[in-house]
């Protein structure tokens, strides 16, 4: 009798396993419940939009290059350059928002205030998750209400 050979399926499995692994930890705001999430000020005055995402830094790490990160939303693809670490908060994620309790709103408006990397005032903060989760503009937080904005 022939012996079956199952190291095939097996490595399929594991790398299954491994990419799904990869992803989860990579983006922890998939999985439900509430997930800390590091805050960085947006230095507009050099970030850029790009006509194509940036390959398999773009895709995959979610990096343009060295230094700045790669998002897209609403067809916009740019490259965004951060400032910080601010600091962090938790947050949820929910049909396609990310979810910001109204304490963790307050935070964010003081982290505003606080980012001096640019020289003009911090109008988005960028809240990040392995990767870009959102882009919160500042205008949109209200103080001691909580907020809903876009994941990306």
């Amino acid at each position: 009798m022939a012996k079956k050979r199952r190291w095939p399926w097996v490595v399929a499995v594991v790398a299954l396993g491994a990419a799904a692994t990869l992803l989860v930890v990579r983006d922890p705001l998939l999985l439900p419940g509430k997930h800390e999430v590091t805050v960085y000020g947006l230095n507009d005055d050099i970030s850029t939009e790009v006509d194509e995402a940036p390959g398999l830094l773009g895709r995959v790490l979610g990096m343009c290059d060295a230094d700045s990160y790669y998002a897209e939303q609403d067809g916009r693809k740019r490259c965004l350059v951060l400032n910080g670490p601010l600091g962090d908060i938790e947050v949820s994620r929910k049909d396609g928002k990310v979810v910001i309790a109204a304490a963790e709103v307050t935070k964010l408006r003081s982290m505003a205030t606080q980012d001096t990397g640019s020289p003009s005032p911090t109008t988005t903060l960028v809240l990040m998750s392995g990767k870009p989760a959102a882009l919160v503009p500042v205008t949109d937080l209200v103080e001691g209400q909580p907020a809903k904005i876009a994941a990306l």
